[in-house]
């Protein structure tokens, strides 16, 4: 039972962004959030929505899970100094 991975586009545009090195590590960790989104390494952020984040160095992963439809949606990628300004 593994989620599937969507991303809203703007997230797909700042994923397409990255440099190869880069990509690779998120990559690796969109498999293990397809696996299991909850692991030990995510935090649920203090905020109304129903939203996670994922630390990967410098960058950030914020998604929200979807149990019922199996999916992960990843609603931004960047920097940790400016991902979470609205």
């Amino acid at each position: 039972m593994s989620y599937s991975i969507e991303f809203v586009r703007s997230a797909a545009k700042a994923y397409a962004r990255l440099d190869p090195v880069l990509r690779r590590r998120v990559d690796r960790e969109l498999s293990r959030l397809s696996a299991s989104p909850r692991h030990p390494g995510v935090i649920r952020l203090q905020s109304e929505d129903e939203l996670y984040r994922v630390r990967i160095g410098d960058l950030r992963l914020l998604f929200s899970v979807e149990d019922q439809i199996l999916l992960v949606l990843i609603v931004k990628i960047g920097h940790r100094g400016s991902v979470y300004r609205g």
